[in-house]
């Protein structure tokens, strides 16, 4: 049997636009809708918990509250920005 450090850090990088999306989808459509009344508990807190970690380093790279009109517009911004993004699937 392996002794895998599943403790261990990993990081991954992606660009703002793309994190700031996958924050929203994660916060608006998977945290709290009745999609996630599927999931087992482990799987509701690995989403939850990704939701904090994007969120966190969204903060850390300057995107914390803005007005709401500036944050929609932003969000908007980063939904056209996810269609430039390659997807080994689609491609």
């Amino acid at each position: 049997m392996s002794e895998d450090d599943l403790s261990k850090e990993a990081t991954v990088k992606m660009p703002v636009g793309h994190l700031l999306a996958v924050w929203g989808i994660l916060s608006d459509k998977l945290s709290c809708s009745p999609l996630n009344d599927e999931f087992t508990e482990e799987e509701k807190r690995a989403v939850w918990g990704l939701q904090d970690l994007c969120e966190k380093e969204l903060i850390n790279q300057g995107y914390s509250s803005r007005p709401e009109n500036e944050w929609n517009e932003l969000m908007a911004k980063a939904t056209e920005f996810v269609k430039t993004i390659p997807v080994e699937i689609l491609d």
